[in-house]
């Protein structure tokens, strides 16, 4: 049967016809297979249909409407169901009954997801175990497990402060277990279900309260059922049962991993029991009543109420085109039109909005990322600049410093690492906040113009709004505040903010190297102290020798492909494809080598020794900077890309502004000190979860690693890392000799460069600048340490030079127009003076004469053929037209332009006569 005929007993749910609709359709035909899950049973829950939305849920009592907040709206908002808990207790009782039921307690993972390809952010727990884990390949760092994961989300910003649920990041309670086949199937719907609500009456949520309502869940490749759970209109947690694969041909199979995947909201549960008006109450505690203070905002919690027990279908997405009825009905509910109520709810929104943002920006920067014009970085700009937007517009005077603080503190007790990263965060906010102002005062002429346009047509361009935003910064609300100032009303879209948007995923690179992949993977050499060896030929092709195994190191991870030969033929360059390594030679060598290489020849090849070596100190020195940058500069430093051959070593480090050359010194002088201390490096080789669990989430400094094992280079203990580059004959930072830092360059927003030498190269050149002084000390004939104060003599002299020549030559204008003057007060005819003074004092000539009060008008020519038009003030001669004459007067030949009182030309050659 296909999947129009709503089954997918028989393999047949094909990839572009599967949607989360169709998939619901065909489980629920299906749910007793899907949703009859035993443990309910037992409960007391049994299976009914809600009368608003048609779906399906669980419950125990003999209800008509699933619990969904769009069928009910909020319940316990001023009535709060459970025993009451804020936010950190909250998680303690979750995670007490867990791990007093078998299950591990993980520590969060960073909410930068630096170990994934396809991610800028962590946005589930799940995201943890992906795909290594998942897939099987990789032992759990516990199973089963529970771990309080921070999110980051963007898909909702446009709801945050607005719904009292959404929230750009959250902390997700993840309870998961993976069923291998080692495993077998030992914990399933049954045990899943059957702990989430034991889990939910330790909080004393009665067994009535609580609805399981039937869903599925899609992604990665992925599909499943999932059973949803409400308590009074909330939804707290969804347990998805990851059961099926999507196969390339469509078809789809039963995974060899099956998951357990819970994911429930660790605010809501301090929400539920609680009753406050918001999320954001009990999310943020004491710092958003702090923030009320700071606002002035004396806090109606009658109206707060009445109004979030309503707002839950304010949620841009899913009321869509029917947003404004939604708006009416609760104005209407409340006794007052909608323009009346947002005037006195929009300061609770902007303060919610606040909170929430500015504790994303926290937690984002302490794990690594900083706000950009790109990537995962341009939407940490794009909350913060409609806090600064919201602070401004509305005059909420909030400390954004204090907030900052405020939230590190409170989520101490779960998180202390954040409060490690307040210090920078505030530094970083700063910076933007500079940055925000300046953007405002540079693009007046954008806003003013977009606002006459909307003026002109009588409506407002969604789509210049956007760029408007996008690629000059200018926030929406701004440009509303300067339309209103000139009575006009712009109403910025609900959802503007989830239009201009990033997406939190990354694209993936294709593949283009075809011919490898019906060869076999190459046996690496390069990480053995090799430096030649024998070798089989396997295939010839194009410019490449492909061999069975070879000791010559492939580019990759930034680091240059070796050099050397395989026999007589010199091998130019190294990469690697689908695990096959490719030696390239020259374009000459290309035809020849596929006389002289057949399948299965013994080859003797032999790498570069000491361009090895060298290559070697430059890519552990790339380790040992990000080490000590991120000592002198803060934690926030990751390594944001990096290059390593023979000659250099650099490092592109994620900082907010440009690195001073004090702290390049700092850094520089740190590094030396671990170089003389000789700290020990070692390679290793461990499990992906071991490595983890010992040195933690920055081991993935070069992003995602692949493989089941890594292969781990530690610097004693001040830096760890996941690498496949060489470090050969380093078995201590002595074996670099020194290092210097050459240079520093700012690649892009957000991102700083290093570049810098170690060992034969570092001292190559600091000799070259030592010879560069010599000589110079040398030429201006005095000894070096006198260098600075002569150089700084000589160049005062040449300024002040430099100045009387000014002066000089503005003398010499002077006199000059004074001729011009008397020349055309005799005969009221355009002057020409052919003069030998320079181009810099015709124009001054020129400039001299436009300014003047006078209807005087000049030609004026020097031996270079260069050519000054100008016009006195009261001279109606244009004086580019006067330049096209003089030209033509010349013989046509030349070129030039201007207008008003001066023109700047060239003439062609000048004929003997004019000479």
């Amino acid at each position: 049967m296909t999947i129009e005929n709503n089954s997918i007993e028989n393999n047949s749910i094909k990839n572009n016809t599967l949607t989360k609709d169709k998939l619901r359709k065909i489980f629920n035909n299906e749910w007793k297979k899907h949703y009859d899950i035993d443990i309910l049973r037992e409960y007391g829950f049994t299976r009914r249909q809600c009368k608003v939305c048609g779906r399906f849920f669980w419950s125990v009592d003999d209800r008509d409407t699933c619990g969904d907040p769009s069928c009910v709206g909020y319940r316990f908002i001023g009535n709060p169901i459970g025993n009451k808990h804020d936010y950190t207790s909250s998680w303690k009782t979750i995670e007490h009954y867990f791990t007093a039921h078998g299950h591990k307690s993980i520590h969060t993972y960073p909410c930068v997801a630096r170990w994934r390809k396809d991610l800028f952010f962590t946005i589930a727990s799940i995201s943890d175990f992906q795909p290594y884990v998942v897939r099987g390949e990789v032992e759990p760092p516990g199973n089963p497990l529970i771990i309080p994961q921070t999110c980051i989300r963007f898909g909702d910003i446009s709801n945050v402060g607005v719904t009292g649920r959404h929230l750009t990041d959250f902390v997700m309670v993840g309870q998961h277990a993976f069923n291998t086949k080692k495993t077998g199937l030992f914990y399933w719907k049954n045990d899943a279900l059957g702990h989430d609500i034991e889990m939910l009456k330790q909080f004393g949520i009665p067994l009535s309260d609580i609805t399981f309502k039937e869903d599925v869940w899609m992604g990665g490749g992925n599909f499943g059922p999932s059973m949803e759970y409400f308590v009074g209109g909330l939804e707290l947690g969804n347990c998805v049962f990851m059961q099926y694969q999507i196969l390339p041909n469509g078809e789809h199979k039963e995974l060899d991993t099956k998951v357990i995947d819970m994911g429930a909201g660790l605010e809501r549960f301090a929400w539920l029991t609680n009753g406050t008006p918001t999320i954001y109450d009990t999310t943020f505690g004491p710092v958003v009543k702090d923030m009320f203070k700071q606002a002035g905002i004396d806090y109606d919690a009658e109206l707060a109420n009445r109004f979030w027990s309503h707002a839950g279908g304010l949620d841009v997405e899913e009321a869509g085109a029917n947003l404004n009825n939604e708006k009416k009905r609760i104005a209407d509910e409340l006794g007052m039109s909608w323009d009346e109520l947002l005037n006195m709810i929009q300061p609770y929104q902007a303060v919610y909005a606040v909170a929430d943002h500015l504790k994303t920006i926290l937690l984002a920067i302490t794990d690594g990322q900083l706000p950009s014009n790109s990537g995962g970085g341009y939407n940490l700009r794009m909350i913060l600049r409609r806090s600064f937007g919201f602070n401004d517009k509305l005059g909420l005077n909030l400390d954004f410093d204090r907030i900052i603080r405020g939230h590190a503190k409170f989520i101490k007790p779960l998180f202390p690492h954040y409060s490690d990263g307040v210090d920078t965060t505030i530094n970083v906010i700063n910076d933007e906040y500079n940055k925000y102002n300046n953007t405002k005062n540079k693009t007046k002429g954008r806003v003013s113009a977009f606002i006459s346009k909307v003026k002109k047509i009588g409506k407002l361009d969604v789509n210049q709004l956007t760029v408007l935003y996008a690629s000059y910064g200018i926030p929406p609300e701004l440009i509303a505040d300067e339309a209103d100032e000139q009575g006009i009303k712009i109403e910025i879209p609900d959802n503007f903010y989830d239009m201009v948007r990033s997406k939190e995923e990354i694209e993936e690179e294709s593949n283009k190297w075809i011919f490898t992949e019906d060869l076999p993977d190459t046996i690496p050499g390069f990480y053995e102290d090799l430096f030649e060896m024998d070798a089989t030929v396997i295939d010839v092709k194009d410019s490449y020798i492909i061999l069975d195994k070879t000791c010559f190191y492939p580019e990759g991870g930034g680091q240059v492909g070796d050099t050397g030969y395989i026999n007589d033929v010199r091998i130019i360059d190294t990469i690697k494809h689908n695990n096959v390594v490719l030696h390239k030679v020259s374009d000459e060598m290309k035809d020849k080598i596929k006389k002289m290489f057949k399948r299965g020849q013994t080859v003797h090849i032999k790498i570069d020794k000491m361009r090895r070596i060298q290559i070697s100190q430059h890519h552990t020195g790339v380790h040992l900077i990000n080490a000590c940058a991120r000592q002198i500069l803060g934690r926030h430093i990751w390594q944001a890309g990096a290059y390593k051959d023979e000659h250099k070593g650099q490092i592109d480090l994620t900082h907010y502004k440009r690195i001073t050359d004090r702290e390049l010194e700092s850094i520089e002088s740190l590094a030396n000190d671990y170089i003389r201390q000789e700290l020990k490096v070692v390679t290793e080789e461990m499990d992906r979860t071991e490595a983890e669990q010992k040195f933690g989430m920055r081991i993935y400094q070069g992003g995602a690693v692949p493989g089941k094992r890594l292969r781990i280079v530690s610097i004693d203990n001040i830096d760890h890392e996941a690498c496949g580059g060489t470090h050969h004959n380093i078995d201590n930072l002595g074996r670099l000799g020194m290092l210097k830092i050459v240079k520093r360059e700012n690649v892009k927003d957000g991102i700083e460069r290093l570049i810098f030498k170690c060992g034969r190269e570092a001292i190559d050149y600091i000799q070259a600048r030592e010879r560069m002084v010599r000589d110079i000390s040398k030429q201006l004939s005095v000894p070096e340490d006198q260098l600075k104060e002569t150089v700084s003599r000589f160049f005062d002299e040449w300024k002040d030079r430099g100045k009387l020549i000014e002066r000089l030559e503005e003398q010499i204008a002077e006199v000059k127009l004074d001729r011009i003057k008397n020349e055309y007060e005799k005969t009221h005819e355009p002057v020409e003076m052919i003069t030998d003074v320079s181009k810099e004092i015709l124009i001054k000539i020129g400039q001299l004469l436009s300014k003047t009060d006078s209807d005087v008008e000049a030609v004026l020519i020097n031996k270079q053929n260069d050519i000054v038009c100008a016009t006195g003030k009261k001279s109606n001669t244009d004086a580019g037209e006067l330049l096209k004459r003089a030209i033509k007067n010349h013989g046509g030949k030349g070129s030039g332009g201007g207008r008003g009182h001066i023109a700047f030309g060239k003439l062609g050659p000048m004929t003997q006569e004019t000479k």
